[in-house]
């Protein structure tokens, strides 16, 4: 079941090289019809979750959000870093109305302008420092928050010990979502709710 889903995610994205990570809900239980997949592209390290039914079609898959959700976690990481703040985020659009189909590719600017999200959020994980000032979250927040047009931002960010934290990051860089229960088995410092609007 893998390699077909592989073989037609890679149909469907013009020859992009895909690999399943993990395979979950397989078919065979009486209310299983598909089976669902965390999946990466290999060339980005992109992490989404695909469906494939019964019949071998591809029924759902975030690939193209999650390539479009990359570029806002790339642009906070390099502000946080440019604070001297070590954070990986997971993040994504909150779209309250249905605009279409997400284009695969499609820039961060052009999904703003087309898919008028409501708000963005997730969750940021950030190295134990002396760097992690409320002064310099607000303007790592407030740098991306410019770039985004001012659409609001809200991160769950979590502190995690430096012997931890490389860890925490790889662990997090092979799922396509997570949510606070995630935090609960890991050591984390402590947790905090960031918002800019």
């Amino acid at each position: 079941q893998a390699k077909q889903i592989e073989e037609k995610l890679s149909e469907m994205y013009e020859g992009e090289k895909f690999e399943v990570l993990a395979l979950g809900n397989r078919f065979g239980t009486r209310t299983n019809d598909y089976v669902k997949a965390n999946v990466k592209e290999v060339d980005s390290g992109v992490v989404f979750s695909a469906k494939m039914n019964t019949k071998g079609e591809i029924i759902a898959d975030g690939y193209a959000i999650r390539k479009v959700s990359r570029q806002l976690e790339e642009l906070l990481n390099k502000n946080l870093e440019s604070e001297g703040i070590s954070g990986s985020s997971m993040m994504q659009g909150i779209v309250s109305t249905d605009t279409g189909e997400i284009e695969v590719g499609m820039s961060l600017d052009d999904y703003i302008a087309k898919h008028k999200p409501d708000s963005f959020g997730g969750y940021l994980v950030v190295k134990e420092s002396p760097n992690n000032t409320g002064a310099a979250f607000i303007n790592a927040f407030q740098k991306t928050f410019d770039t985004i047009k001012n659409i609001e931002l809200v991160a769950n960010v979590w502190i995690i010990p430096e012997e931890n934290y490389d860890e925490i990051v790889a662990e997090m860089s092979q799922l396509p979502d997570i949510d606070n229960s995630w935090f609960d088995d890991k050591e984390t410092l402590s947790s905090f709710k960031f918002s800019i609007e």
